[in-house]
C-alpha cells in the first residue's frame, strides 16, 4: 500500500537543492507543519522553482495517486490537490518531483479513504472525493501538447477530438495536457487549435 502526503508552499523539489513549490492563485485552505507552522496548500496548475536549471514551471501529474483521491479546488475551477511524486515541468530534460516534507498530516492511501488530519484554514471551497463505482468502465488518456520549436507547453488552448466517430471539444490544461475519458479502450484522433507562431518556417522536403 502507497501512502502520498500533500503538496504544500516550501516543499522541495528532487533535481537540486533550493528548489521550491508555491501557490499562484488564492489558497483554500493550509496544513500544520510539524512546528505548527500554517502552510498553504499547492495545486495542479500552481508552480514550482527548479534551482537546477534557474527556472519556473507549472505542476502537473506525476504521482501514481487515482485522480478520485486528490481534493478538489472548486474556488479555482475545480484543479486537484498536488502531492508528493507530482512534477515540476521546469527546463530540465527529466522533470523534478515534489518531495512532501511539511504536509505529512494529510494523507491519500492508495488503498483507502484520505484522512485530512491537520488541514487548517478556509477549505470551504474544497472537497475530498469519495472514490465510487463507476456505472461503466471508463478508460482515461492523457496527451501532452507542446510547441516542438521551443518546447514549450502549449497551455489553454482549444483542440477537438474524434473518439470513435464521436465529435469532443475542450481546451489543454496549465501544462499542456489533454484528458479524454471514454467507455473502454477506443481509437481517437486529437487535433490542437493553435496560431501560426511569428518565426521563420522551415518546408519539409522529400529525401
Amino acid at each position: 500500500m502507497t501512502t502520498y502526503y500533500a503538496a504544500v508552499e516550501g516543499d522541495s523539489l528532487d533535481s537540486a537543492e533550493g528548489g521550491h513549490i508555491y501557490a499562484t492563485k488564492k489558497t483554500i485552505g493550509a496544513i500544520a507543519d510539524e512546528n505548527g507552522r500554517s502552510r498553504n496548500m499547492v495545486f495542479i496548475g500552481d508552480e514550482g522553482y527548479c534551482a537546477k536549471c534557474n527556472s519556473s514551471g507549472v505542476i502537473t501529474y506525476g504521482a501514481g495517486v487515482s485522480e478520485r483521491k486528490r481534493m478538489v479546488d472548486l474556488v479555482n475551477g475545480g484543479r486537484l490537490q498536488a502531492v508528493g511524486g507530482d512534477i515540476v515541468l521546469c527546463k530540465c530534460a527529466t522533470p523534478p518531483r515534489i518531495v512532501a516534507v511539511y504536509g505529512r498530516k494529510f494523507m491519500i492511501s492508495d488503498g483507502g479513504d484520505v484522512t485530512p488530519s491537520g488541514i487548517a484554514g478556509n477549505a470551504m471551497g474544497a472537497t475530498s472525493p469519495v472514490p465510487q463505482k463507476p456505472e461503466k468502465p471508463c478508460h482515461v488518456r492523457w496527451f501532452f501538447v507542446w510547441d516542438a520549436a521551443t518546447g514549450e507547453p502549449l497551455r489553454n488552448r482549444n483542440y477537438f477530438a474524434d473518439v470513435a466517430g464521436k465529435k469532443h471539444a475542450g481546451k489543454t490544461d496549465a501544462g499542456g495536457y489533454v484528458k479524454i475519458e471514454t467507455d473502454g479502450e477506443q481509437p481517437l484522433d486529437v487535433h490542437v487549435v493553435f496560431a501560426s507562431p511569428k518565426r521563420a518556417l522551415k518546408p519539409c522536403t522529400e529525401a
